[in-house]
């Protein structure tokens, strides 16, 4: 097979299940995006890539790339641009990067077919992005109708470490005067149905929204695609109440509202009418294998008490290594009085409760010191499975017990996915 035709054969094997990602890079100088040989050769120059093919097919540049032993076939081409309005502005922008995008008129469209690992193939298309425009204004990531600062794509970009999952999709909530539709945009590019609630309000909308991240993060790192109808653990309410979701095909998850309700079969023939399904609940394993299953607002009551969201070993081991990298930030943080800063502790728990998948509490401790070494800390909730370590409880513990932290400064709140703002 010619080298030419190994774009077209990668998109093949891929394209039967999975959407382009699409994103948008606005340049800060759009002389940036008008040479071709340029923007390969600085693809080239991307530490860990090769270019396996590449051509010309109109004003697209065609490329097929291997990056950790896979490979990946992307797409170039410039397009114009006008400021969207309803994309969320997930970053904040200084006024003068405001201006700049408000006059910008085009820029350089990067999409990608993402491999097995999602969160990966994203890390790569931003470090993609930043690194064949030097200085990027923002990126539209039109998958997920998001806008990303340039600051924090080069930040990302640089990290050994991907950002959070949550930067994949985005959850949209669309309001009337009565219900709450909440919808997401970005995971059909990793090759997993997008996710809804239905008939939510304005008064649960936040807490249903706590569930569909939760379950868009598990999908995304799970081997295989969670079937229809199928249980997914999801957190622990209470004592006794357990949150166990299941994904119902829009088609027949609208049968049980009116047509004309907003997310109904009304709003679904132009859009939000392929590969999405709305988020139920099993509330007992009975229910389970009779396959009875509920709207999540049957749990509103409970889930106004902040339960504890089961968060895989993965994912748990990501946001280690990220709070680990930036943890200088918090000490810097910590020199004003201004500030409250968090840091999520791993507990060991209890003897009894100990399992395979159980061996530590994740849980947030108000930090009153820092040193090389150490963190001391005062907890701020009830542990489920540590029965000496209550609400206040001080404890001194290593560095390398934190597996978050969260900086609170008169401003706003940080994390270290966006801990560049505190460089403003």
């Amino acid at each position: 097979m010619g080298l030419f035709n190994l774009f077209n054969r990668k998109v093949e094997e891929k394209q039967q299940f999975d959407d382009f990602s699409m994103m948008l890079a606005i340049p800060k100088e759009e002389d940036d995006i008008k040479e071709p040989e340029i923007i390969i050769n600085r693809l080239g120059d991307i530490p860990g890539i090769s270019i396996l093919s590449r051509k010309m097919q109109d004003y697209k540049i065609e490329v097929v790339i291997e990056y950790k032993k896979n490979e990946y076939p992307l797409i170039f081409y410039p397009d114009s641009f006008a400021l969207p309005d309803f994309y969320r502005q997930q970053h904040l922008f200084p006024d003068v990067d405001i201006h700049k995008l408000e006059r910008a008129e085009s820029g350089l469209m990067i999409e990608m077919l993402f491999g097995d690992d999602s969160l990966e193939s994203y890390h790569l298309q931003l470090k993609i992005a930043n690194g064949i425009i030097p200085d990027i204004l923002a990126l539209l990531d039109i998958s997920s109708e998001k806008i990303l600062s340039g600051r924090w794509v080069a930040m990302a970009a640089s990290s050994d470490v991907p950002p959070a999952p949550r930067y994949i999709y985005t959850v949209q909530a669309v309001s009337d005067e009565d219900h709450v539709w909440l919808h997401s945009h970005g995971l059909s590019r990793c090759g997993i149905t997008e996710l809804e609630v239905l008939n939510s309000t304005r008064d649960t909308y936040n807490n249903h929204y706590n569930i569909i991240e939760t379950a868009a993060n598990r999908l995304l790192e799970a081997e295989e695609p969670l079937k229809h109808k199928e249980p997914l653990y999801l957190a622990r309410l209470s004592e006794e109440d357990y949150l166990v979701i299941t994904l119902i095909p829009w088609e027949e998850a609208v049968k049980g509202y009116a047509a004309d309700m907003l997310g109904g079969r009304r709003d679904r023939e132009e859009s939000h009418n392929r590969n999405t399904s709305a988020v139920f609940v099993y509330p007992t394993e009975e229910d389970y294998k009779k396959k009875k299953y509920k709207p999540v607002s049957i749990y509103d009551e409970i889930l106004k008490d902040n339960p504890i969201y089961m968060i895989s070993n993965n994912e748990t081991n990501r946001m280690r290594a990220l709070a680990l990298e930036r943890i200088n930030y918090v000490r810097e943080a910590i020199t004003s009085e201004e500030n409250q800063i968090l840091v999520k502790i791993g507990l060991t728990v209890d003897d009894e409760h100990k399992t395979e998948d159980n061996f530590h509490e994740h849980i947030w401790f108000e930090l009153l010191e820092i040193t090389e070494d150490q963190v001391r800390g005062t907890l701020t909730q009830e542990p489920y499975y540590v029965k000496d370590m209550h609400t206040g409880s001080e404890g001194t513990y290593k560095i390398e017990d934190i597996t978050d932290w969260l900086i609170f400064t008169p401003e706003r709140r940080l994390s270290p996915d966006d801990a560049y703002l505190l460089e403003e």
